[in-house]
C-alpha cells in the first residue's frame, strides 16, 4: 500500500537532524563495481511478537511502544511512519467481516459505526465493508477483538505520478479545427487526482472559466496543498478546451471508491488518472482499485491511467536463500538491495509476493496469504549498516502478502537498503519490490524494469499510457512497462512527457512523467469523441489505427500500440 509521505513530520525531522536511532551492525560489506555495498545480513535479535493478526503490524508496533516505552516513543514512531493523527485520533480503515450480502454488509457497517462512536471515535466515510474512521489508539485492541472486524489497517494512499503544452503539436491535436459534433453537450472529462492547488488562479486562461469541483477527502479540501492535479487539468484543456471539466480529488482507497460511484452517476465520459498504487493488488488486473476501473468501464466510460514512473525503481525475483540464514540473496553474498538517496528526500520500500489468493468479485476480497515474509530497512553510515525499522505483518491465511516501510529523512545523502526475510513459508514465492527516493540517475540496485506497472495500470479495462519525450519520441527510461503479472502487454499507448512539456503550474521546469502523458491521452480521446459521431469504443479503435508505431514493430511493453497521433 503505497503511502503519500508528506513533509509535516516535524518530530522526526528533528530526530533526523541529529541522527537515526538505530542498531549499528558492522556486517560484512565490500563495494561492488557499481559502488553499492555487497553485504551478508548478520544475525538479528529474534523478532518480537508480530501482535494481533487482525491489525496491521505498524499499528501493533505503535501500541507495543506506547505500552513498553511510553507515549513519546510511540508518537515518534507514528510520525516516522506517517500515521495521520488529528485530535489525538489515528485514521484507520476497519474491514468488516461479512458474507458479501448487501443487507448484511449494511447492518454490520452500521453496528461498527456505533461501536467506533461509543469508543470516542468517528466514522469519516464508508464503502461496502470498509469503514474509514478516526479512533483513539486505546480503542484499537477493543475493536480488533470484535468478531465483526476482519482487519484494521492504515488507509491505502496513492502517490501522484497560459503555457500551452508542446504535446499538443506533437500529437496533432492543434489540427483538429472542425466544428464540434456534440454541440449541445461536450464530453465530460474528470481529472481524478489528489489535489488542485491554485486552480482558481488559472480559470479562464489555462482552464475553462467554469469547472465542477468535488472533494471526497475527509477534510473536504479540493486543493489539498497539491498542485499535481492542476497541472494535469491544464494538459487536458490544451488538448480539448471545449470539454466539460470536473476536478475530483481523494486521499484514500475508501474515498476513491465513493468518488467513482459519484462520477458514474454524473455521467462522466473520460477519467484522466495520473495516480498510481503499489501493494494494492496482484498485478493481474483485479483487486479493489482495479475494481473501480472495471465499474467505470462497465458504466460506459473510459479510464485513462498512467503506467507509472517506476521502471528504475523495481525489482522482482524468486526467493533464494543460498546460505540458509533466512534472508533472500539478491546475488550470492548480497542480501541488501540498495538505493542511493539525496538529502531531504522521502525514502520508501514496498514488498509484495505471489500469494494473494483468489479475488472474489462479490465480496471484493482476496482469499489471502499464508506465505509469510518480512521486510527490514537499513542505512549506510559510511562504515557499517544501521538497522532502522521493520515491517512484520502477519500472513496466516487471510491477510494480503504485503510489507512496507517509508520515512522522511533529512540532513545527509547516503545509501538505504532493505533485506527480505523468510518468516514462515512452504514454498519460495516470486517477490516484487518497489523503491522510492532514488533519482533517475541512480536506479535501484538489481533493477528489473519489466513488470514495473503500478496499479491500476494493470487493469484490462484501463487505457494505460506510457511516456515518450515530447520532442524526440524516445522512450522515457523511467516509464513503467509490462507485461502484467498474467502476461498481458501494457501500456496500451504512449504519449508526450519529459521536461520539455511545460505548464503554467510547474513553470519553466516543465511537467514530466507518465502523469503528463496521461492527460494528453485523455484530452486526445475527448477531442475526437467531442468532434465526431463515434462512440468511445470506436474512438479508441481510431486512435489505435492512427498511433505512431515506435520501437519494435507492433504492440510492445514500452510504447503499447504506439504514440498518440491524431493527424
Amino acid at each position: 500500500m503505497k503511502a503519500l509521505w508528506t513533509k509535516k513530520t516535524v518530530v522526526w525531522l528533528a530526530l533526523a537532524a541529529v541522527g537515526i536511532l538505530g542498531l549499528i551492525i558492522p556486517g560484512r560489506a565490500v563495494l561492488d563495481h557499481d559502488g553499492f555495498q555487497r553485504t551478508i545480513v548478520p544475525d538479528l535479535p529474534s523478532p518480537p511478537d508480530k501482535g494481533d493478526p487482525k491489525m496491521e503490524y505498524a499499528l501493533n508496533k505503535f501500541l507495543r511502544l506506547a505500552e513498553t516505552e511510553g507515549r513519546d516513543k510511540a508518537m515518534e514512531y507514528a510520525a516516522r511512519r506517517q500515521f495521520d493523527f488529528e485530535g489525538g485520533q489515528v485514521q484507520v480503515v476497519i474491514e468488516a467481516e461479512t458474507g458479501g450480502n448487501e443487507i448484511q454488509v449494511q447492518s454490520v457497517v452500521a453496528f461498527l459505526t456505533d461501536q467506533v462512536q461509543a469508543l470516542g471515535g468517528r466514522v469519516e466515510t464508508s464503502y461496502q465493508n470498509l469503514v474509514q474512521s478516526r479512533v483513539l489508539p486505546a480503542s484499537l485492541r477493543i475493536l480488533a477483538a470484535n468478531p465483526h472486524v476482519a482487519y484494521i489497517r492504515l488507509p491505502l494512499k496513492p502517490v501522484p505520478l497560459a503555457v500551452v503544452s508542446e504535446g499538443v503539436a506533437k500529437t496533432g491535436a492543434s489540427s483538429w479545427t472542425m466544428t464540434p459534433y456534440r454541440k449541445s453537450e461536450q464530453p465530460k472529462v474528470a481529472i481524478f487526482d489528489l489535489g488542485f492547488k491554485n486552480y482558481t488562479s488559472v480559470l479562464g486562461t489555462e482552464l475553462p472559466a467554469t469547472v465542477t469541483t468535488r472533494s471526497f477527502r475527509s477534510d473536504g479540501s479540493i486543493t489539498a496543498n497539491e498542485i499535481h492535479g492542476t497541472a494535469c487539468a491544464e494538459l487536458v484543456y490544451d488538448m480539448m478546451p471545449n470539454a466539460q471539466f470536473y476536478l475530483v480529488n481523494f486521499g484514500t482507497d475508501v474515498e476513491q471508491h465513493n468518488a467513482v460511484t459519484w462520477m458514474i452517476n454524473e455521467g462522466i465520459n473520460i477519467i484522466s488518472y495520473s495516480v498510481g498504487w503499489t501493494n494494492a493488488g496482484d498485478g493481474r488486473g483485479v483487486g479493489p482499485i482495479d475494481e473501480d476501473v472495471k465499474k467505470f468501464d462497465n458504466a460506459g466510460g473510459k479510464w485513462i491511467s498512467a503506467a507509472g514512473n517506476d521502471a528504475q525503481n523495481h525489482w522482482t525475483g524468486t526467493f533464494t536463500d543460498t546460505n540458509g540464514n533466512g534472508f533472500h540473496n539478491f546475488l550470492p553474498g548480497d542480501e541488501i538491495l540498495q538505493i542511493y538517496v539525496s538529502a531531504y528526500t522521502l525514502t520508501a520500500f514496498f514488498l509484495n509476493w505471489d500469494d494473494w489468493g483468489t479475488w472474489n468479485t462479490t465480496t471484493l476480497k482476496y482469499s489471502g496469504a499464508s506465505q509469510d515474509y518480512d521486510l527490514y530497512m537499513w542505512y549506510w553510515t559510511g562504515t557499517a549498516w544501521s538497522f532502522v525499522d521493520d515491517s512484520l505483518n502477519t500472513q496466516n491465511g487471510t491477510q494480503w502478502p504485503v510489507e512496507a516501510i517509508g520515512y522522511w529523512f533529512a540532513n545527509w545523502s547516503t545509501y538505504w537498503g532493505v533485506a527480505i526475510r523468510n518468516y514462515k513459508t512452504t514454498r519460495n514465492c516470486v517477490l516484487e519490490l518497489f523503491t522510492y527516493g532514488n533519482s533517475s540517475a541512480n536506479p535501484c540496485e538489481f533493477n528489473v524494469p519489466d513488470g514495473s506497472l503500478t496499479i491500476p495500470a494493470d487493469s484490462p479495462y484501463a487505457i494505460t499510457v506510457g511516456a515518450t519525450d515530447a520532442v524526440t519520441d524516445a522512450y522515457e527510461k523511467y516509464s513503467s512497462r509490462g507485461p502484467t503479472h498474467d502476461g498481458r502487454i501494457k501500456p496500451d499507448f504512449a504519449a508526450p512527457s519529459h521536461v520539455s512539456v511545460s505548464s503554467a503550474t510547474y513553470g519553466s521546469k516543465g511537467f514530466s512523467g507518465t502523469s503528463a502523458a496521461t492527460p494528453h491521452m485523455a484530452g486526445g480521446m475527448a477531442l475526437v469523441f467531442g468532434k465526431t459521431p463515434f462512440t468511445l469504443d470506436q474512438v479508441r479503435t481510431i486512435l489505435e489505427k492512427r498511433a505512431a508505431d515506435l520501437g519494435p514493430a507492433g504492440q510492445d511493453n514500452q510504447f503499447g500500440i504506439g504514440r498518440l497521433k491524431l493527424n
